[in-house]
């Protein structure tokens, strides 16, 4: 049972770290900076809960506005490049916060030892706060932040943005306010997941924060899909529960979870919720094309035959 709960747990938290990509990209913005925010969440929610006592949630929050802000601060610079630039100035971010937390060493005594991050031992000790509950409370509420943003004016100013920025912009829509709030958003939310992570697993370590790290939350986007906020949390679930559901076969376990991600992309190149959304779509323009076709061989068969009579 235990085995379950913290493949669950994990679930979770793998869901969080790919919703926090998919905010940026909802603006157009394909950021790898979302490990960078995870790590200061991490390491925030763990210093506080654990050596200043802090409850869980209060931490949270702190880690939450922490990222927030810092994402402001780099948000408005990056507005200014596009592309390969965006995504290499986001991973040079990601990696200055994993050395600087590399070399953190901050600890204070409590209950006669040491407390705290040790440079590249890591935090160990930290308090287990997190548990299901607490990751899946959390997650909620972030999937129903995203269904108010989609139902909502922000939402169309959003969904403009990435359609068109140019466009946006003529309509009014203050681009800028836009993609920084969304890039706001996005580390927020790796914020709290690096913070339940870290109240989850007891351990810190920044080197668990690498490159690796970056390229599983762009994955879990891109096999789910990147137009719908449940392509990501597909995406998640699947490269999460893959591994397990292969554990039989030992060795070649994560051969086979290769090879089943390769046929995944082949089979779905727009992400499993894209593909068959469009799919969907493109069967039903079919039977409207089929059916108006049909109607107007009838209306040219009707006229042709009052003409003859």
């Amino acid at each position: 049972m235990a085995y379950f709960t913290a493949i669950f747990e994990i679930l979770g938290l793998n869901v969080i770290l790919a919703l926090s990509v998919f905010a940026t990209l909802m603006v157009g913005q394909f950021s790898l900076a979302q490990v960078g925010f995870w790590s200061i969440g991490a390491f925030v929610t763990a210093i506080l809960t654990t050596m200043h006592g802090f409850p869980i949630y209060y931490a949270l929050l702190v880690s939450a506005a922490i990222c927030a802000v810092i994402g402001a601060c780099l948000g408005y610079p990056c507005l200014r490049i596009k592309g390969i630039y965006l995504t290499l100035a986001t991973v040079a971010f990601a990696e200055v916060v994993r050395v600087f937390f590399n070399n953190l060493n901050y600890q204070i005594e409590i209950d006669g030892k040491l407390v705290g991050p040790a440079g590249a031992v890591g935090f160990r000790g930290v308090k287990v706060l997190a548990a299901w509950p607490e990751i899946y409370i959390v997650l909620s509420i972030i999937i129903l932040i995203f269904v108010i943003i989609g139902v909502s004016r922000f939402g169309l100013s959003v969904n403009a943005v990435r359609e068109d920025e140019v466009a946006a912009a003529s309509l009014g829509i203050n681009v800028t306010r836009v993609k920084v709030s969304m890039f706001m958003f996005g580390a927020a939310i790796a914020g709290m997941g690096g913070g339940l992570y870290a109240s989850f697993s007891s351990f810190v370590l920044a080197e668990n924060f690498s490159f690796h790290l970056a390229l599983l939350s762009i994955f879990y986007v891109a096999v789910g899909g990147m137009y719908t906020f449940y392509g990501p949390i597909i995406g998640a679930a699947l490269l999460t529960l893959l591994p397990e559901l292969f554990r039989f076969a030992s060795d070649f376990r994560m051969i086979l979870y290769g090879v089943v991600v390769i046929a995944v992309v082949i089979v779905f190149p727009r992400g499993i919720v894209d593909d068959i959304i469009y799919r969907i779509e493109n069967k039903k323009d079919f039977k409207r094309k089929q059916r108006l076709e049909s109607k107007n061989s009838n209306n040219r068969r009707n006229y042709q035959k009052r003409g003859s009579d």
